[in-house]
């Protein structure tokens, strides 16, 4: 009896045989690694860290806050010092915007954030000067702004916005008065 020519010799068929697993275990193997391999460079450039933007803000200098009739009586104006904390990783954030302090829910004083760039994970810090329109303190205020003062719990309100309408970002802060 002759072999048939279309089917596979003996030889073939074993060695197949043999070769199917042991090349199945060795693309476990290269497939485990590869993922192994990918999860340890994502670590290594911490993706995991992509956090949000944060900021602070301190008060420098404060001047204006006595009656609007008391003689020498000036516009309210602050001195702030803003940190901007970028914690994307890869995006660069360049804006610029508002600021607004107030007290008791009364605007005091406004003013311009300069244009600012602040790159991927990194900080920047500038200084903003805030200053009011009228003259001194209304008298109802000036009363709360000095008695609260007098038990060194005066707060003011500091809000900042980045951006315009409709993207624009709000931060707020409650910065004492004599701290």
């Amino acid at each position: 009896m002759e072999p048939d020519e279309d089917e596979p010799s003996l030889c073939y068929r074993l060695v197949k045989a043999l070769l199917t697993p042991i090349l199945f275990w060795v693309l476990i193997f290269y497939l485990a690694t590869a993922i192994l391999t990918i999860i340890t460079v994502c670590e290594a450039i911490n993706i995991s860290q992509n956090n949000p933007m944060e900021s602070t803000v301190q008060l420098l200098g404060v001047k204006g806050l006595e009656l609007t009739l008391a003689p020498g009586a000036v516009s309210p104006a602050f001195d702030l010092l803003v940190r901007v904390d970028n914690g994307h990783i890869y995006d660069e954030y360049c804006e610029s915007g508002d600021i607004t302090v107030s007290y008791a829910g009364v605007p005091l004083a406004r003013g311009q954030i300069p244009s600012f760039c602040v790159g991927s994970k990194a900080t920047v810090s500038f200084t903003v000067n805030a200053t009011g329109e009228a003259v001194g303190l209304p008298d109802d205020v000036f009363r709360l702004v000095s008695a609260e003062r007098s038990w060194a719990v005066a707060q003011l309100d500091v809000r900042m916005q980045l951006g315009c309408l409709p993207d624009w970002e709000s931060f707020a802060w409650s910065v004492d008065l004599d701290g």
